[in-house]
């Protein structure tokens, strides 16, 4: 007795388990774990790893030859005849300039600069592509039961309206508007239970097997400080980017002067001779020459500061750019609050009173079928347009928040 009484506590939970909801933020949340954001996290990974090799001394290069080898006479090609020729072994060091090295270790922090920025990007990419689409998920959800409702009804209606004409009463045009609109409410339930399934594969896009579960019935809550908002805009990923090409914009600068420093290599060398010779030892050094540095290294450091000028030019742009963009969504997003508000108070509320009316009257024998059929569209289209009006709201408080509220100093 007590094994199948397990049994049942197992049987009636599992079924609760995985009927869990899927919450937007759930779904935001797990977006950022999706195979995008990984791999731009080990790009952003690898550039940290390879700062600090970035300004350290190139390796030492083994150095292994023979010297002063007879090609002609008696001893050509003999290695141990000529008190001159040498087998020799050595080591060579380049040594790049210590301003060369800082510019090379500046340019990889800037690089891994630009990749923190791409993985901030990927992320938000992955968190606004899971927003909108459990938010297209949700309000679809809603307009297949608006419409699988009302579908049942007109279907009902016209199955009526068939059966008055059976019977001797009604008349044949209503019996045609009655099956014409029915037939009309399943076209745009189909539409709508296509609309569902394509926003459930944009949503598996960002989260994987998640998307299956159950979409949470209730709608996402934003809170739209346009103040805050305006005081986040320059913490938008897409324009901290231009921060992050500025200091390789630096870098590359930085670099470009450090040519005009000569580099300078040693090498160290042991010669074998013959054992009726001596052995010989040898030391070298070599030091560039920039010696033209108004034909080479002069032009490059412009090249550096004209890409300074463009990367700053660039970036004032995006801002400008943001900033119109923000301004636009911060009044749609006001203009969509008000205009849902009043859909709901005033529009939804009457049209649904003009319908209950006009099916009081078309039992009384005192409307049309086509006056019914009117007043019945003119409420199924008010109360789209109130979950329309929802969902851009959604839409709209997303973006914003996602975009830019979130964002930490």
């Amino acid at each position: 007795m007590r094994l199948a009484w397990l049994a049942c506590c197992v049987v009636g939970v599992v079924p609760i388990a995985h009927a869990q909801e899927l919450s937007f933020q759930d779904a935001v949340t797990r977006a950022e774990d999706g195979p995008s954001v990984i791999a731009r996290r080990e790009a952003a990974r690898g550039a940290q790893l390879a700062v600090r090799p970035a300004g350290q001394l190139p390796d030492p290069q083994l150095v292994l030859g023979l010297q002063n080898v007879p090609v002609e006479g008696p001893d050509a090609y003999r290695l141990g005849r000529d008190e001159m020729t040498m087998q020799t072994v050595g080591v060579m060091q380049d040594m790049p300039s210590g301003a060369e090295r800082r510019a090379r270790r500046a340019m990889a922090e800037a690089e891994a600069g630009r990749t923190e920025v791409g993985l901030d990007i990927a992320r938000l990419e992955a968190r606004l592509g899971a927003a909108r689409a459990w938010i297209a998920a949700h309000y679809a959800g809603r307009r297949v039961e608006v419409l699988s409702g009302l579908a049942r009804e007109t279907r009902a209606s016209a199955q009526a309206a068939r059966g008055r004409l059976a019977a001797g009463g009604g008349s044949v045009d209503a019996a045609i508007a009655a099956e014409i609109e029915a037939a009309r409410i399943e076209d745009r339930g189909a539409d709508a239970r296509a609309a569902l399934i394509a926003a459930r594969a944009e949503l598996r896009r960002w989260i994987g097997d998640a998307a299956g579960e159950p979409i949470s019935a209730e709608e996402p809550q934003f809170s739209v400080d346009a103040e805050h908002i305006r005081a986040h805009l320059r913490r938008h990923p897409a324009l901290l980017a231009y921060q992050a090409e500025a200091a390789a914009a630096d870098a590359g600068l930085r670099m470009a002067r450090a040519e005009r420093i000569p580099d300078w290599s040693w090498t160290a060398m042991y010669q074998r001779r013959d054992d009726s010779f001596g052995d010989m030892a040898s030391i070298e050094v070599r030091i560039g020459l920039p010696l033209f540095q108004a034909w080479r290294q002069g032009p490059l450091v412009e090249s550096r500061r004209a890409d300074q000028g463009r990367v700053a030019a660039e970036g004032a742009a995006a801002e400008r750019e943001h900033l119109a963009m923000l301004e636009a969504g911060l009044a749609d997003y006001a203009a969509t609050v008000a205009n849902l508000e009043r859909a709901r108070a005033t529009r939804l509320p009457l049209a649904r009173q003009r319908a209950e009316a006009a099916a009081g009257a078309f039992a009384g024998g005192t409307m049309s079928a086509d006056g019914l059929i009117a007043a019945r569209r003119d409420a199924l289209e008010t109360e789209l347009d109130v979950i329309a009006l929802s969902e851009r709201r959604a839409m709209l408080g997303a973006a914003l928040t996602l975009q830019y509220a979130e964002r930490t100093p």
